[in-house]
């Protein structure tokens, strides 16, 4: 065998095992890159929305997928409708009335001293907090079963601030398209009564979605065992007079009665 040929023959193949090392090295090197730079991403978001800058933490997600980057976005969405689950959570268990009040979803949807919702916001607030249901849904492929208790209770409480935002805006087109208070004192010293065609069918359907997301979200914390799950339990009653059913007399008999 020629000795020259030979070692040529071994230079190619050392040179192409070379080339093969490299490659791989690249692929795993680009595939960690990748996942650092997901989880960097998410960490951002997560401190975004910490910080209450929730279009930032929307703007760092965008483009990217998977289960937790869809929850922590629906979490960013609610941000924007002016909703924190932690600040819910906080308030109920710093004394909470659990007696089903709207004024727990209504006083964080307001500003100032008042807790006023300005009526040109509520458009822009039910559309944030419809993809905040609607994200959390997709992190799971549409499924709601396969949530885990912590995603049905988010659900449930983006759900309830459908309920409190569709009410409000009813609420200012009744009063000539005013800005609300959305709390029960508010409400009842209103000089207007509602009646039940101020009450769409499609408004009734929507909103007995969001009420069989809250009995999830009841189910998910445990019945009533806490205050949280006893408060999402008395606004369901009362918005459909016990009998866990909606229609519009029922949400017209609400808020004449609060």
């Amino acid at each position: 065998m020629n000795p020259i040929h030979t070692n040529k023959s071994a230079g190619l193949l050392r040179t192409a095992m070379v080339l093969i090392c490299v490659l791989i090295l690249a692929v795993f090197t680009v595939g960690c890159d990748e996942d650092g730079s997901s989880a960097s991403k998410l960490e951002e978001a997560r401190i975004a929305i910490d910080d209450g800058n929730y279009s930032k933490a929307i703007s760092i997600l965008d483009g990217m997928t998977g289960q937790e980057v869809l929850e922590v976005l629906a979490s960013a969405h609610a941000g924007l409708a002016g909703i924190d689950t932690f600040e819910i959570l906080s308030q109920v268990d710093d004394g909470g009335t659990n007696d089903g009040s709207i004024d727990l979803i209504g006083k964080m949807l307001g500003t100032g001293e008042s807790d006023t919702l300005a009526a040109a916001d509520i458009t822009t607030k039910l559309a944030q907090i419809d993809l905040a249901k609607t994200t959390l849904l997709d992190s799971v492929g549409g499924t709601i079963a396969t949530l885990d208790d912590d995603g049905k209770a988010k659900l449930a409480i983006y759900a309830l601030t459908d309920v409190v935002l569709n009410l409000g805006q009813v609420i200012s087109t009744q009063n000539g398209g005013s800005d609300v208070v959305l709390t029960e004192a508010a409400i009842n010293a209103l000089v207007v009564t509602f009646d039940p065609a101020d009450f769409s069918a499609s408004l009734v359907t929507k909103l007995e979605d969001d009420l069989d997301y809250i009995a999830l979200g009841i189910t998910a914390l445990g019945g009533q065992t806490n205050d949280l799950s006893e408060e999402f339990t008395a606004f369901r009653n009362e918005v459909t007079n016990n009998d866990g059913t909606l229609t519009d007399q029922d949400l017209a008999d609400y808020l004449n009665g609060l």
